[in-house]
């Protein structure tokens, strides 16, 4: 016999909001996003040592995980590998910083008036489809060898998806109708900025920081091949350079750790931004 109503379990409000909408409690959701991409990359690292010792291949061309590691320990060891990482984390994050301040003013800039978005945004189209090696040497011999041309080529790089992500949802947010809501209480132009405009974009801002975040790791590489004398980028071009493999691939899984823990960081924000517009919603 199905339960009567007095017999059926109850959920109190503290228990249902442990539950998502598929009913499973939230800490079993974060375990597997951790558990899951660890698991991956396990894998996948068991299976590239496998292939290394069943195929035996060019060593010139290609080395085993073990190779890697025993290599990056050498090069700490030697003083070397943790200011190149210091180096080119302050270069990557001061660019970032800057890029995010300067494309996100400048895409809410040319998401709310159309007039602006139309007249520049070819320009931004343009722009962002320049190879930033192409670009690069010129940055480098107008700002010199130094500090301030990598931090221009990262931000450079990483500026324009934020701009066109942020440009796109703004450009959403505001021809939504709620900015006839505002209208309706008289709202000026900065408080439906702050109200409603960047808000609503911020889902779009930091995926274009996801994006931006590839992007100045390359540009942070290629900022490198002109000059340089330490970084993560220079470990790779002279490991290139000396037929020193194990270098060049110690400077990649670093860039490439480097750059899942940075998107990791940027998709947990994204899931508390989503929970809490959701939130918001539900008491709406």
């Amino acid at each position: 016999m199905p339960p009567s109503a007095e017999t059926a379990p109850t959920v109190t409000p503290a228990a249902a909001a442990q539950l998502p909408a598929t009913g499973r409690p939230r800490g079993r959701g974060r375990l597997r996003r951790l558990l899951v991409p660890c698991a991956s990359i396990v894998g996948g690292l068991a299976l590239w040592q496998l292939a290394i010792t069943v195929l035996r291949p060019n060593e010139l061309a290609v080395v085993g995980p073990d190779r890697v590691v025993r290599d990056a320990i050498d090069l700490f060891d030697a003083g070397t590998l943790g200011p190149d990482i210091g180096l080119s984390l302050a270069q990557l994050l001061i660019g970032l910083a800057i890029a995010v301040v300067a494309g996100v003013l400048t895409g809410l800039l040319l998401g709310t008036s159309r007039l602006l978005g139309e007249a520049l945004g070819p320009w931004v189209t343009a722009l962002y489809t320049i190879p930033v090696i192409a670009v690069a040497p010129l940055v480098i011999v107008g700002l010199g060898f130094g500090f301030t041309a990598k931090i221009t080529i990262v931000a450079a790089s990483a500026f324009f998806p934020l701009v066109i992500n942020t440009q796109a949802g703004a450009a959403g947010t505001v021809g939504g109708g709620l900015r006839d809501v505002t209208r309706a209480f008289h709202a000026n132009a900065l408080e439906t900025l702050v109200c409603l405009t960047l808000p609503g974009t911020v889902p779009h801002i930091l995926t274009g920081l996801r994006l931006a975040i590839g992007r100045a790791l390359i540009a942070l590489v290629a900022a490198d091949l002109f000059g340089s004398t330490s970084g993560l980028g220079y470990l790779i071009i002279s490991g290139q350079q000396n037929l020193k493999t194990d270098d060049v691939y110690v400077g990649v899984v670093t860039l490439s750790v480097i750059g899942i823990a940075m998107t990791a960081l940027v998709a947990t924000a994204e899931r508390r931004v989503h929970h809490a517009r959701g939130a918001r919603t539900e008491q709406a």
